[in-house]
């Protein structure tokens, strides 16, 4: 308890940058407490308050420790058990795509997904487990940076995945009865994934601009911190706006700077929560309404043709009773297509027992692809549902600000179902 408890004597800051440094990378707490002011003035302090520190009660000392317990727990359990079940899983996918002479596109979707939860776990995780420690940042201005780049990049790649999963869906429902889909599926699949990292790597690049390294306060030399340019502006003016040597026109000045920050601080995030995790769900709830549809017109086929069959052979029959040549000659060769089906049965036994095999490890395979897609879905909708409701600026949410933390490293729980789900643990 005595190392948790020292940490909080690094707590003497002011309460407006305290609220500050609760906001983590993009992928976390995005949106700050003071997140729905729109201009300086609406934070009211007196260059009196601004010399004071504020210290947390022993209460709040309790409860802040509780919630940093839990949440480094969390993801050091996320650490522990992820990150050997998906090093194990990776490995069999690997030894199983390069056994197969045909490439499989599911396998290829699988290894991929196993790439970005490792980065997950061995990028994203253990600085988080540090940050929550010790509330500074030790790594320096190009580490800094790298790490707000692979923080969101890992979490981009698997949505964008999961995503390439459900588009395979379509097209596999699609081409059902298709022989040459299983070849189509694997380049179609590798030019999704190949589109992915791109545009995932795209929409990671913007972190190098926005997060670097800050003091935030002159007196701490070593207190430093990693922190988006958004957070460093509005400290910086903060503490100038409340200076007693500022002129009212400067404060002016410093008001409309701050909203337009504001501004471009909202739309950073919006646009982050969008494509980390709105665009490719609904990608994914529109594939599978697509799947459906396909389904249900397969059926449709299907009874429309066992209709015509029943018909047709309703047709046969009357006239084969017209005439008893027709029956003899029908007798004939209904007699011989009786041997000849005899003749091959032998030659096409282990045949129809390696369609029936392939047809299970399809039917694995989609149940598979659905049941990630379900585990994604259940996993990360809770956060990114309620984070809206905070970019919103929903009164529910000035309570449930901080449950939004333990949301966010429930998302990290998603890589342990994932090799779960693969069958892990299955015998081989």
């Amino acid at each position: 308890m005595h190392f948790w408890d020292s940490m909080f004597k690094k707590f003497a800051t002011s309460q407006e940058f305290r609220d500050d440094l609760r906001v983590r990378y993009p992928d976390c707490e995005m949106l700050n407490n003071n997140s729905n002011n729109n201009s300086m003035n609406d934070v009211t302090i007196s260059s009196n308050e601004t010399d004071d520190y504020y210290i947390l009660t022993e209460d709040e000392q309790q409860a802040e420790v509780l919630r940093i317990k839990i949440e480094v727990c969390m993801y050091i359990v996320c650490f522990l058990i992820g990150g050997p079940l998906n090093i194990l899983s990776l490995k069999r996918s690997l030894r199983a795509f390069r056994a197969h002479k045909a490439k499989s596109q599911i396998l290829l979707l699988r290894i991929t997904l196993n790439i970005a939860d490792l980065m997950t776990l061995f990028l994203y995780v253990p600085k988080q487990i540090i940050w929550l420690i010790t509330y500074q940042w030790y790594g320096g201005e190009i580490l800094c940076r790298i790490c707000a780049f692979f923080s969101t990049f890992s979490f981009y790649l698997n949505s964008y995945v999961i995503a390439c999963i459900a588009i395979d869906r379509v097209y596999g429902a699609y081409n059902i009865s298709s022989l040459n889909a299983h070849r189509k599926a694997y380049i179609r699949c590798r030019n999704l994934l190949a589109f992915g990292w791109i545009w995932s790597f795209v929409l990671a690049v913007p972190n190098f601009v926005v997060f670097r390294t800050t003091l935030p306060f002159p007196h701490l030399k070593d207190y430093e911190q990693c922190a988006t340019i958004f957070m460093i502006f509005v400290h910086d003016m903060s503490n100038e706006y409340t200076n007693d040597s500022t002129t009212e026109a400067r404060r002016i000045e410093i008001d409309k700077m701050a909203a337009d920050m504001r501004l471009y601080e909202r739309a950073y995030a919006v646009s982050h929560f969008l494509f980390v995790f709105w665009i490719p769900c609904t990608i994914i709830i529109c594939s599978y309404i697509v799947v459906l549809l396909i389904l249900q017109g397969h059926l449709k086929q299907e009874k429309a043709s066992n209709c015509c069959f029943k018909f047709n052979t309703n047709k046969s029959c009357m006239l084969r009773s017209t005439s008893k040549e027709n029956i003899a000659f029908e007798y004939t060769e209904s007699r011989g297509s009786v041997l000849t089906k005899s003749s091959r049965s032998s030659s096409t036994k282990f045949g129809a027992m390696a369609v029936s095999t392939i047809h299970k490890a399809k039917q694995h395979a989609k149940r598979q692809a659905a049941m990630i897609i379900i585990a994604y879905l259940c996993i990360w909708s809770p956060y990114n549902f309620f984070t809206v409701l905070n970019v919103l600026g929903v009164p529910v949410m000035e309570e449930l600000r901080n449950f939004l933390s333990f949301l966010n490293a429930g998302i990290c729980f998603n890589t342990i179902v994932n090799p779960i789900i693969y069958g892990v643990f299955r015998k081989r």
